[in-house]
């Protein structure tokens, strides 16, 4: 027996029913600062002083 807590309205991240990603881009501002945003919505966009390359946790 397993235990999923995945919101079932929720898209899947990883498997071939992935949700895509290309339509999101991200920015790296002069003082650090990571602002990631979606290239079809302008008002949805996150920025965050404190993050992780993605690459670095494979």
């Amino acid at each position: 027996m397993s235990t999923d807590t995945t919101h079932p309205n929720q898209q899947p991240t990883i498997g071939v029913d992935a949700a895509p990603l290309e339509r999101y881009s991200a920015v790296q501002t002069e003082t650090d600062q990571l602002i990631v945003y979606d290239e079809q919505e302008e008002d949805a966009w996150i920025q965050s002083d404190d993050w992780i390359d993605a690459l670095t946790m494979a």
